[in-house]
C-alpha cells in the first residue's frame, strides 16, 4: 500500500496553508476502541448492576472508614452500659486524677477549667439539668445532650474514662469557683 501523499488545500489564511491528510491509523484505533469500551462501562455499571455504581462504593468506602476509626480508638462500642457495680464513684487519687486530665482534654471547653460553666452548664452547684446523681452523670456523658450541643462520648471515651471523668466532676460540686455561671436544672441534694 502506497503511503498517501501530502495534499495541500486550495485556502489560506494570514499566509497559513492546511494540508488535508488523513488521521493516523493508530488514532483512529484507539478512537473505536474507547467508544467500545463506554458501551462496556455503561451496562457493567449502570444497566446489569454487575460493578458497584458510585453511591455504592462510596456506602462501602464509609463503611470500611468507620470500621478503621473504631479499631484506632480502641474498639470503642456505641452499644456501651454500665453494670451496677460500675455506678460507684471512683475515689483513690489515681482515678480521680485521670478523671481530671479527661476534664481538662475534653470538657473545659464548655464547662469551663474549674467547672464554672460557660457554654454548657455549671458543674459546681447542686443544680443539675439530667439529675446530680452518679448514675445520671456518667450516662450524660456516655450519651450526651445532642440537641444542646454536647456530642456523645461513648465514641471518643472508653468506659474507664467516663467513670473516672463523671468521679472527678463529683469532686467539683461545692468547690464555688470565680465567675460561675447562674444555677440551672433542678436542686438535688446528695
Amino acid at each position: 500500500m502506497a503511503k498517501p501523499t501530502d495534499e495541500l488545500l486550495d485556502h489560506s489564511f494570514d499566509g497559513i496553508q492546511e494540508y488535508n491528510n488523513p488521521m493516523p491509523l493508530w488514532w483512529i484505533y484507539l478512537f473505536i476502541l474507547t467508544i467500545i469500551w463506554s458501551f462496556i462501562y455503561i451496562f457493567y455499571y449502570e444497566i446489569s448492576s454487575i460493578g458497584d455504581n458510585s453511591a455504592q462504593e462510596y456506602a462501602k468506602e464509609m463503611k470500611i472508614a468507620e470500621e478503621k476509626q473504631l479499631a484506632s480508638i480502641g474498639g470503642l462500642s456505641t452499644n456501651m452500659s454500665f453494670s451496677q457495680a460500675d455506678l460507684n464513684p471512683i475515689t483513690e487519687t489515681s482515678g480521680l486524677d485521670a478523671g481530671k486530665a479527661v476534664f481538662i482534654k475534653n470538657c473545659v471547653a464548655c464547662h469551663g477549667k474549674f467547672g464554672e460553666g460557660g457554654v454548657g452548664p455549671n458543674l459546681t452547684d447542686d443544680y443539675w439539668i439530667h439529675g446530680g446523681k452518679f448514675e445520671n452523670i456518667a450516662t450524660t456523658i456516655m450519651n450526651g445532650v445532642p440537641e444542646k450541643g454536647m456530642i456523645t462520648w461513648k465514641t471518643v471515651l472508653k468506659k474507664a474514662e467516663i467513670l473516672q471523668v463523671a468521679s472527678y466532676i463529683l469532686t467539683l460540686r461545692g468547690t464555688n469557683p470565680p465567675n460561675a455561671k447562674a444555677a440551672q436544672g433542678q436542686l438535688f441534694t446528695p
